[in-house]
């Protein structure tokens, strides 16, 4: 049985979590549920957190789209991404109790490896823009349903999103567009199927004043890195991610 959520010296970790959680993502562009839900389902239970922080990722992007850095001629080019990202989603909150995470958190542990170590090596194949027209919506899809299931959506995104060479804050704008499209049909799905009570909505809003700080000092940072550290950062991020992913499933 999972602990239950209560306002206790559990919850203020959580939201110090969180805190930290949204820094590392007003930094980066990524990396929210990564570190909040794992840290977190140790606190108040798995499924509580991918619940609760479900909802403070839609809040913690809306944030970071109010910044602005994407172009409107780009679009064109993600919208397959993002239609695979909602259908991806949908699939994986509906199959929450039916579909293994830990099968998919593999898979996706062991790609995110292999982009990331391509990536660091500087040996990434281009991807054509030809080639982008079925990557982007296979990538969605995957991603989409490893969010749905666990809440991380990361890993595969971000490899991609990496992988076609976007300059610092078009980087974090489109990855944060995806992620709240992801977002959004996660939580509305989760809602449809009557895993928000009052009580969860109330400690979701309690979660919105240390995001709103942690992003803050994301940002601060994000500005003083350099385009080449910015891009080292990324992939270590999605090293040291997919790594988590592998080590959990398998030991």
């Amino acid at each position: 049985m999972e602990p239950e959520i209560a306002p206790n010296i559990a919850f203020a970790i959580v939201l110090l979590v969180i805190a930290f959680a949204a820094a590392v993502k007003g930094a980066l562009g990524f990396g929210f549920p990564l570190i909040a839900v794992p840290i977190s389902a140790n606190l108040i239970g798995a499924r509580t957190a991918v619940v609760l922080i479900a909802v403070s990722v839609v809040f913690g992007n809306l944030i970071i789209l109010l910044r602005g850095g994407g172009r409107l001629a780009d679009t064109r080019r993600f919208a397959g991404l993002l239609i695979g990202v909602v259908i991806g989603t949908v699939i994986g909150a509906l199959a929450l109790d039916r579909l293994d995470p830990g099968t998919l958190a593999l898979v996706v542990g062991i790609t995110s490896l292999l982009f990331a170590a391509l990536g660091l090596l500087n040996i990434a194949p281009e991807i054509s823009p030809r080639a982008q027209s079925y990557t982007g919506p296979s990538v969605g899809l995957a991603s989409g349903i490893m969010g749905g299931t666990t809440g991380i959506f990361a890993p595969l995104i971000a490899a991609y999103m990496h992988s076609l060479r976007l300059d610092k804050r078009g980087f974090v704008f489109w990855l944060t567009v995806s992620f709240l499209v992801g977002g959004l049909a996660q939580t509305l799905s989760y809602y449809r199927l009557g895993l928000y009570s009052g009580t969860m909505l109330l400690y979701a809003a309690a979660t919105f004043i240390p995001i709103i700080i942690g992003t803050q000092v994301g940002f601060l940072i994000q500005d003083r890195l350099p385009a080449e550290t910015f891009r080292r950062l990324v992939l270590l991020l999605v090293l040291a991610s997919g790594l988590n992913l592998v080590i959990r499933q398998l030991f």
